[in-house]
């Protein structure tokens, strides 16, 4: 009896120890093992202004482990935004989808699952049984699911990206592991950071979900744990792929996209998230996002044509902000670029653009707008000598 209860506490720890890590297992292979840098590729993207702060490799197309479910989540919120499902859509686990291994949720075949449920395990867990009934649910198989998310990545503009299934599971040909590169990897996070329900999900550690099997899910992204303004978004692990994030991290008003690839560790300074934190760490107190025009704020007066009024008030359609390095905040100069407006001109309109500047380098441009209406001149003015 005592046996038999020792075996049974082992069991549950071992249980515990992978729903805590459920990407981690088996080793990492000799391409990632004899990475020189600690990692194969990596990229910092400042996602609002889409500066690129750091960039190492990042156009090589390299093994996404689960990072590739990023895409699967992108179509399922688009498929949700376009009316063709719903968070409560009913989903029937396929076999095929409840035999996913990896990390999973244990979906028994034939059992019936909201959409909602499926992405929160998807994206908190990094359920791949969850992925593949998405996948099934909207194309009927995870290969035809695989075209449209190859097709979403010809829209993207993703140059270094292909996909084979909704899950990234290491493939039996290695020639079929799904592949991204570092900066299309941030491209898909910053698309799906879009998505508010994503965002939720992206920060919450551990939550409770009960399936008659498990009773809580953990999110294998150990950010979320340690490094101050975490925000997401998605990890992987496979043996072809090493230790990998896609992480993502708000300070003040300044938000990062890091993407590190091919670690060779879960643990330590050499993991990925000890890699991602050093990497945004060093962008963080580099950069800092400036906002030298607020919203409504006048910042020029355009010249009317046959208007009752022989100019108008230019102000920002928005806050227009802009990424400098720290220090050269004061160089940052902010211009109007328009020629003359015909009347009648509607408070709003647009007339022109913003450019904020550091000496040739332009940091950002937004819409200039009209701050006030301008009425057109009655024709039989024009006639008047004064």
């Amino acid at each position: 009896m005592r046996n038999a209860l020792f075996a049974l506490l082992i069991a549950m720890l071992a249980v515990s120890a992978s729903a805590q890590n459920p990407e981690e297992s088996g080793p990492v292979s000799a391409a990632v093992a004899n990475a020189p840098k600690g990692y194969t590729a990596a990229f910092v993207l400042e996602p609002s202004t889409n500066r690129v702060l750091f960039e190492d490799n990042a156009d090589k197309p390299l093994p996404t482990a689960s990072m590739a479910k990023m895409m699967t989540l992108l179509i399922v919120m688009e498929e949700i935004q376009q009316g063709n499902l719903n968070y409560d859509t009913p989903v029937t686990i396929s076999a095929r989808a409840s035999k996913m291994g990896g990390s999973q949720i244990y979906l028994r075949a034939g059992s019936v699952w909201p959409v909602k449920n499926l992405l929160i395990a998807t994206m908190v867990h990094s359920a791949n049984d969850a992925a593949s009934a998405l996948a099934e649910k909207i194309a009927g198989s995870g290969e035809s699911f695989a075209d449209l998310m190859n097709a979403r990545a010809e829209q993207l503009g993703l140059k270094n990206s292909h996909f084979y299934d909704p899950h990234g599971l290491p493939a039996t040909d290695p020639s079929m592991n799904d592949v991204m590169s570092a900066r299309d990897l941030a491209k898909v996070g910053q698309e799906l950071m879009k998505h508010p329900f994503m965002r939720q999900l992206a920060v919450i550690p551990e939550m409770e979900f009960r399936n008659g099997t498990l009773e809580r899910i953990y999110n294998p992204n150990r950010l979320l744990r340690f490094y101050e303004g975490a925000t997401g978004i998605k990890t992987g692990y496979s043996g072809p792929a090493g230790f990998s994030i896609t992480a993502s991290a708000k300070r003040n008003n300044m938000e990062l996209i890091c993407v590190v690839m091919g670690a060779k560790t879960s643990r330590g300074p050499e993991s990925s998230f000890e890699i991602a934190a050093r990497l945004m760490n060093k962008a963080f107190l580099q950069y800092k996002m400036v906002t030298p025009v607020k919203q409504g704020a006048v910042v020029a007066q355009a010249s009317v044509n046959d208007g009752r009024s022989k100019s108008v008030p230019v102000m920002a359609a928005t806050d227009v902000k802009a990424l400098v390095k720290r220090g050269e905040e004061k160089g940052v100069t902010v211009k109007f670029n328009g020629g003359a407006v015909a009347a009648p001109i509607k408070r709003g309109q647009r007339i022109g653009t913003i450019v904020v500047s550091r000496g040739n380098e332009t940091l950002a441009t937004m819409p200039a707008v009209a701050a006030q209406d301008v009425e057109k001149q009655p024709w039989w003015k024009a006639l008047l000598p004064f």
